[in-house]
């Protein structure tokens, strides 16, 4: 009876209706102060069914070491409030089929998973989950359906923007970009930048948004020397470099700032931080209050927790006089 009040997958949707309509007609009510001794019992073993959860990875993609950047924030979340956290790497099986009933037979049932490439290999869409509480990191190629603790892109892409007003520049140019195929993000970025636009530049002022792929250097230098900004907004730190190999000089020639700042990989660029320890710690007590609310598989209603875009100041965007 215990599990099919909670839902549990092991127990026939047939059987789960009729205890949760028993269960109605009797008045019952969980009691939350044994359910919190049950849990905190629970999650105090090192392994077993709900006390490890698992972090996805996939090394056969290009972006295995985003995958892997907010692990060590999870972890250590994880190991915080009584649990353990493993990687799984889906090169390791034969099959996305094949990894989910490994982690079932380990007991595992909480799974963090960061964005996957949307081009290369299996993503979680493929994945069978009805035995599995799942959380995503971070916003990217695709919207999955499960609950998602992300940076607010929209709002750290118009903070750049604001910034680079109220210190004083006008012609700005926006090397935003575009994943190929496009990603979820790309459309956030672009609605964010032309809001900005509109907002805070006069017509004149505005310069087209430049949306070429990531990779495409030799677009980045048509667009920077036709309209020739005053101040570059890029959207990885990669635009920083291409700036700099024209021999321009960055911020006594142009300025600069990047909507994914990485303080400790590029303490003199400014921009918005990524939030990659804010991301993996939020993920971790994300996936445990789902675990805890029985949740299992794709939710009913998803959720998706914003996290507030944080500045570095750097050096490339001083104030203009």
């Amino acid at each position: 009876m215990s599990l099919a009040l909670r839902n549990n997958p092991g127990t026939t949707p047939a059987t789960r209706a009729r205890v949760h309509g028993m269960a109605a007609k009797l008045g019952y009510r969980p009691d939350p102060a044994l359910a919190t001794l049950a849990r905190q019992r629970w999650a105090g073993h090192e392994t077993g069914s709900g006390a490890t959860f698992a972090y996805l990875t996939d090394s056969r993609m290009r972006n295995v070491l985003q995958q892997r950047c907010f692990l060590p924030a999870a972890r250590a979340r994880a190991e915080a409030r009584g649990y353990f956290l493993q990687p799984f790497d889906l090169a390791d099986y034969t099959s996305l089929t094949a990894m989910a009933r490994v982690l079932h037979n380990r007991g595992i049932r909480g799974l963090l998973v960061p964005q996957f490439e949307q081009a290369r290999g299996p993503g979680i869409l493929e994945m069978p989950v009805d035995n599995f509480t799942v959380v995503c990191l971070d916003l990217g190629w695709v919207r999955a359906p499960f609950h998602i603790v992300s940076s607010d892109r929209f709002e750290g892409t118009r903070r750049v923007w604001a910034e680079a007003v109220k210190r004083g520049y006008r012609r700005i140019g926006g090397a935003i970009l575009s994943h190929r195929p496009r990603a979820v993000d790309d459309a956030t970025r672009y609605g964010a930048s032309t809001s900005a636009q509109e907002e805070y530049l006069r017509t004149s002022e505005r310069i087209p948004l430049l949306t070429s792929a990531p990779t495409d250097r030799d677009s980045f230098l048509r667009w920077l020397d036709r309209y020739e900004p005053e101040a570059v907004i890029g959207l990885v730190p990669v635009v920083h470099e291409w700036l700099a190999g024209t021999g321009r000089r960055v911020p006594e020639d142009i300025a600069f700032a990047t909507l994914t700042a990485f303080s400790r990989e590029y303490p003199r660029l400014s921009g918005v931080l990524r939030h990659r320890d804010e991301i993996g710690s939020t993920g971790v007590d994300t996936l445990i209050a789902a675990i805890h609310e029985n949740e299992w598989g794709v939710p009913v209603l998803q959720r998706m927790l914003m996290i507030e875009p944080v500045w570095h100041e750097g050096v490339s965007l001083p104030r203009r006089g």
